[in-house]
């Protein structure tokens, strides 16, 4: 960490100094450039005055050499009268007469710092005198006169006045070309010097900016290189972690137990208000019958308000608090009929709880106790059958002897009363039979049964009771359990059993026998149903007990022996009853 962070610090300086830099080199170029500009522009502008400055200078040289020429020629013409001699005259006004123009133009756009407008008229004035003195002399043939000898000199001393101008003139314009010249000179060097700094100055920042360009790709690539190193080591880690949650996952989900994880919601004061829902296992969905990611996020409150009514939200919120594990067998919420064992520990500022359906065990342990009791009462019905069976055989045996001793006459006098003792022998024989076959383990040869089959047989047993007591009786068989694996032929004798035990207790002309079969939690369930006088909440735990009866006369073996059928099943049995309303058989056979 504390290398990562001076790493940010030296990468933080190298981009601020770099910017300095960049910025530096900026201005020293902008800088290069405007001294460039500023000394080619002077360079230009001396150039140009000096190259105007020599025009000026010709113009001047050719114009004074025309009025020379005109002058020349005019005065050889008046002197001689020899037309020969205007031919200097002739070539030289178009030459004048341009250099004036020329002049004339120079002088106006400013082309030299003198004024040129005094010797432009001293030009044009002579050139103008020497004109009137060729066309005076043309006009006269008579020699030399005293007018044109004053006109000659008139005009010498005015070619003397151009002369003047021209020399002070031309000296002016010499001397201002001179420095222009110099100002040349002395600049010629610097344009290329700077050119040669700025282009060794963009060079160099050009290389300095591709070096670090090319040292910001080799970084980029570095980093690049390190992301995917990265990415590549992130990407198993993720692998390795998604792994470990399948596997947790599938763990989790393999647990017969609801395994769920809550994280505490605290008010402004630090109590617990509530817990929010963290982890869950299929167990769990199918316990609370919801989605586990409906159940992620949620209120423990929201989904079982139950909890906060009947106190175990405060032991939850106390595990939370104090840190003591929870560990309690309890009805469950959702089937108040199912028992479940729960375990909390305290897991940071939450829990992870393990609900585990002990319904199951709780009953399998019901069977073994009720096993234990049926063989109890099998071992005591045999060890009196045995007693009984034998002195009820010399009984027997030595009543049929009295009688085969005696007269014809004392056989009819006594007839009646070994009837009853006949009878009474037979009763007590057939009561020891089936006191035995109730308690008798079962011996079972299971197979696939036909649902409706079986409860149309059952309801055949009692369909004659039925008809004459005008009750009725129907079976409905729903979708899913339409068979189920039992011995047919000991199902049949315990649901018949059950059948008559419902026909017994409704009322003739009133009653209603309802046999159905229908799916619960994916298991087959089987109703015996009637609309009798009903069972009393103290009773319903006797009914299955040997010789206990709810009617005069009954030897109570007919619920024990279906009893002991149904425990050869596996088969979970529930009584529901309500006095005056009727009373449900539930009869839940294993997966």
């Amino acid at each position: 960490m504390e290398e990562a962070g001076q790493a940010e610090s030296h990468s933080k300086r190298d981009r601020i100094l770099l910017r300095w830099l960049y910025g530096g080199v900026l201005v020293l170029l902008l800088l290069v450039v405007y001294a460039t500009y500023r000394t080619y522009t002077r360079f230009t502008e001396a150039s140009e005055s000096a190259r105007e400055a020599n025009t000026v200078l010709h113009e001047l040289e050719a114009l004074g050499s025309g009025l020379k020429d005109a002058q020349t020629g005019v005065r050889s013409y008046i002197l001689t009268h020899d037309t020969a001699l205007l031919a200097p005259f002739n070539a030289a006004q178009p030459g004048v007469e341009r250099s004036i123009r020329r002049l004339d133009s120079l002088d106006r756009v400013g082309a030299v710092h003198e004024d040129l407008s005094g010797f432009i008229g001293l030009s044009r004035g002579m050139i103008k005198q020497v004109q009137d003195q060729f066309l005076s002399e043309r006009a006269t043939s008579i020699g030399l006169q005293d007018g044109e000898l004053a006109q000659l000199t008139e005009g010498n001393a005015l070619m003397e006045r151009v002369r003047q101008e021209q020399a002070r003139i031309t000296a002016a314009i010499e001397e201002a070309r001179d420095r222009d010249q110099r100002i040349e000179q002395s600049l010629r060097p610097d344009t290329p010097l700077m050119l040669l700094i700025y282009t060794a100055l963009a060079i160099a920042a050009s290389a300095l900016l591709f070096w670090r360009l090319f040292r910001a790709l080799k970084d980029a690539e570095r980093a690049k290189n390190d992301t995917q190193a990265k990415v590549v080591e992130l990407d198993e880690e993720v692998r390795t972690r998604l792994f470990a949650e399948r596997s947790l996952r599938r763990v989790l989900d393999s647990s017969p137990s609801s395994i769920m994880a809550f994280r505490s919601i605290r008010d402004h004061k630090g109590a617990i208000a509530d817990f929010e829902w963290l982890l869950t296992n299929q167990e769990s969905e199918r316990l609370y019958g919801q989605d586990g990611r409906a159940l992620i996020g949620a209120k423990l409150l929201d989904v079982l308000p139950v909890l906060k009514e009947n106190g175990s939200f405060d032991r939850l919120a106390e595990v939370v608090e104090s840190g003591t594990p929870l560990e309690d067998t309890i009805p469950s919420e959702r089937r108040p009929d199912n028992w479940v064992h729960i375990h909390a520990l305290r897991l940071l500022d939450g829990f992870v709880i393990t609900i585990t359906d002990v319904t199951e065990t709780r009953r399998a342990q019901g069977f073994l106790a009720e096993s234990d009791r049926l063989a109890i009462t099998g071992g005591i019905a045999r060890t009196i059958a045995h007693e009984v069976r034998n002195p009820l055989t010399n009984l027997h045996m030595a009543l049929g002897q009295m009688v085969d001793e005696l007269s014809p006459t004392d056989q009819d006098a006594v007839r009646p009363f070994t009837e009853i003792l006949s009878r009474n022998i037979q009763r007590i024989g057939g009561l020891i039979d089936d006191l035995l076959e109730s308690s008798k383990p079962k011996e079972l040869a299971k197979h696939k049964c036909d649902v409706q089959t079986v409860l149309s047989a059952a309801l055949a047993t009692v369909q004659d009771r039925l008809e004459l007591q005008h009750m009725s009786g129907r079976v409905t068989v729903k979708a899913g359990a339409e068979t189920v694996l039992a011995d047919e032929a000991l199902l049949g004798v315990a649901l018949s059993n059950l059948c008559i035990n419902a026909v017994e207790a409704m009322e003739p002309g009133k009653g209603e026998l309802c046999l159905t079969a229908g799916l619960a939690r994916d298991r087959v369930q089987i109703c015996v149903e009637d609309n009798g006088k009903g069972i009393a909440e103290e009773n319903i735990k006797r009914l299955f007990q040997a010789f206990y009866s709810g009617r005069s006369g009954g030897m109570g073996l007919g619920l024990t022996s279906a009893r002991t059928i149904l425990n050869a099943h596996g088969v979970h049995v529930e009584v529901h009853s309500e006095v005056g309303e009727g009373t449900r058989f539930s009869l839940t056979f294993p997966a």
